[in-house]
């Protein structure tokens, strides 16, 4: 049963082509993931030039920027011009099928460009994206991902393997002994990771009153077209909710559907869940809100057992009223009696804020949200499939000059507690004692003072 209710990826620059210049994607990207283009400096043995920021993306300089990008193809040195330290090295890519230039980072220097630039992306360390063995989440030289998914998007024949189901491995421990290495990315994991890489993980006052399910739509699939697994990208199979039942993204998730019906390929949809009511639980679905072009779901007995299991946490807080994230693996679509149907494989849940910020406690939702109110820039990073001895902040304060971690206490038993001590440990010898912020919610405790807004960005 569908209900109705009242109603950000890896960095390039823009594309350039002959006779299609580019358009306001890239403007919408940069002022609602608060992504700020840089000048670029390309270095030739002739000497050095600087490209502003106005001149890579307008579209009336479209064809000279091009021009610049083809002429110093293979050729140049480009550097990004933000404030980070570190390597900011550029590549100029081509994409000759369709005439096109680009800028990207090299791999694995996004933690080196400053938290505004475009071409940031966090420290895989700074998450449980750092919990996954090697080549689970791969950063290509043409600046997109490819990751490993437990269960693979396209059908094959009986007796055939799924085109991206990873082999079955266990988990290695880390080399530091903190937390297992995971050899392949599950559903939480990808549903974490597609809104990691659209940014809606992250916070700035800039983008107050800029975030609805909408732009949330947008982002994510502009997220999954940059993300390939198996043989293809992840865009393919991806249905978003969308608040509008006539409108384009509607129409993209029928076609999807279609889509995936004609080829044997599974979908990923991800959708906030309904309106709580009580007579839903254990149906024959799990209802979802803004269901615009999206398939019939059909939910077992099985799945709902699975579910109470593994996300009980998240159900209690959607039957209280919190928004509350579903992502949906399921089978092939079919068209039955004139409606798409698709039975669910496997789903997970993700709680967040109003302004659409993963938490993972009332406590978490509390402090963002205060957070928000103060003006300050942020970021929850998330879990992804690592395991609990994986030590990372519940937030990160994006705008304290440095890597400035946030802890919400919000339980006092004695596992909980000795946890707590730990972690209490390992964050005053990593970033001394009063180095890091902590929030006593279990005893009522006021939140503490934040530092001072020593610079914009960390």
């Amino acid at each position: 049963m569908h209900t109705s209710e009242p109603a950000f990826h890896e960095r390039s620059g823009p594309n350039v082509s002959v006779g299609a210049p580019y358009t306001g994607a890239f403007q919408i990207e940069s002022n609602m993931m608060d992504g700020k283009l840089y000048p670029a400096v390309i270095e030739q043995k002739g000497g050095t030039k600087t490209y502003s920021a106005a001149f890579q993306r307008g579209s009336e300089f479209a064809q000279g920027w091009k021009s610049v990008l083809q002429q110093n193809y293979g050729k140049a040195t480009v550097t990004c011009s933000c404030s980070g330290t570190g390597n900011k090295r550029l590549s100029i890519r081509c994409r000759a099928d369709a005439d096109t230039y680009h800028l990207a980072r090299f791999p694995g220097t996004g933690p080196h460009h400053a938290t505004d630039c475009v071409y940031w992306h966090a420290d895989p360390a700074s998450s449980g994206l750092g919990a996954y063995q090697q080549g689970v989440v791969h950063e290509t030289d043409d600046g997109e991902w490819r990751i490993r998914l437990r269960h693979g998007l396209q059908r094959r024949t009986p007796g055939q393997a799924d085109d991206e189901d990873a082999p079955a491995q266990a988990a290695q421990p880390s080399p530091g002994g903190r937390g297992a290495k995971q050899p392949s990315m599950k559903l939480l994991g990808l549903l974490h990771f597609v809104w990691t890489q659209a940014g809606f993980n992250r916070w700035s006052p800039k983008m107050a009153g800029k975030r609805n399910l909408g732009i949330v739509h947008h982002h994510l699939l502009d997220a999954s077209n940059s993300i390939l697994t198996g043989r293809n990208r992840l865009s393919r199979f991806l249905l978003v909710a969308t608040p509008q039942a006539n409108s384009a993204q509607a129409k993209h998730n029928r076609s999807t559907a279609e889509a995936a019906s004609k080829q044997s390929r599974r979908l990923v949809v991800i959708a906030p869940l309904a309106r709580h009511q009580e007579k839903a639980e254990g149906g024959a679905t799990l209802p979802i809100a803004s269901f615009h072009g999206i398939p019939h779901l059909a939910v077992t007995p099985l799945i709902w057992s699975d579910l109470n299991q593994r996300f009980g946490a998240e159900l209690n807080a959607w039957r209280k009223g919190a928004r509350t994230i579903a992502v949906f693996q399921t089978d092939v679509p079919d068209l039955v009696n004139g409606i798409m149907r698709a039975a669910v494989l496997d789903i997970a849940l993700m709680r967040v804020t109003s302004e659409w910020i993963p938490v993972d406690s009332t406590y978490e939702a509390q402090a963002a949200d205060w957070l928000v109110a103060q003006g300050r820039r942020f970021e929850k990073p998330l879990r992804f499939d690592a395991d609990s001895e994986h030590t990372f902040p519940d937030f990160w304060l994006a705008d304290a000059g440095r890597d400035f971690p946030m802890e919400v206490w919000g339980r006092s038993d004695p596992d909980y507690l000795r946890h707590r001590a730990d972690k209490v440990q390992y964050y005053d010898a990593k970033y001394d004692v009063g180095g890091w912020w902590s929030w006593d919610a279990s005893v009522g405790q006021a939140f503490p003072a934040l530092p001072a807004v020593s610079s914009p960005y960390r």
